[in-house]
């Protein structure tokens, strides 16, 4: 798989694994990703962060564990909650301590051929659109 990947520089490579699909998630393959001011950020040093850039992003679900959804053109909510955390349990994942951000904070991002994000933040595409 290709990604472009930040490890003290900007590295494009073709050799990285396809990403699991950890349990409740899906694997999409991005069709088209966008970059923003954050990704620039990234290149600066926010955030600390090391890994596959991106967060905005549309794809096509690859595998899931809701079957209707494979085929499907999504976006994505790129903040990810544990869902087991106090702040969670009680109804307020967008607030997770320990939540991950797709691209940002530890979660590889859509600068690459797949992704993964849970089934819970897709958003399908109409056709329309």
């Amino acid at each position: 798989m290709r990604g472009l990947v930040l490890h003290q520089k900007l590295q494009l490579q073709t050799d990285l694994p396809l990403p699991p699909r950890p349990h409740g998630e899906a694997r999409i393959r991005v069709i088209q990703a966008g970059i923003c001011s954050t990704d620039l950020q990234l290149l600066k040093g926010y955030m600390a962060f090391q890994g596959v850039l991106g967060h905005e992003f549309v794809g096509i679900v690859d595998e899931a564990p809701d079957t209707e959804l494979i085929g499907k053109r999504v976006v994505g909510e790129i903040n990810a909650a544990c869902r087991a955390c106090e702040t969670c349990t009680n109804g307020h994942p967008t607030h997770c301590p320990h939540r991950t951000t797709l691209g940002i904070q530890g979660r590889d991002g859509a600068f690459a051929d797949f992704l993964t994000l849970p089934v819970e933040n897709l958003f399908v595409v109409p056709d329309s659109i």
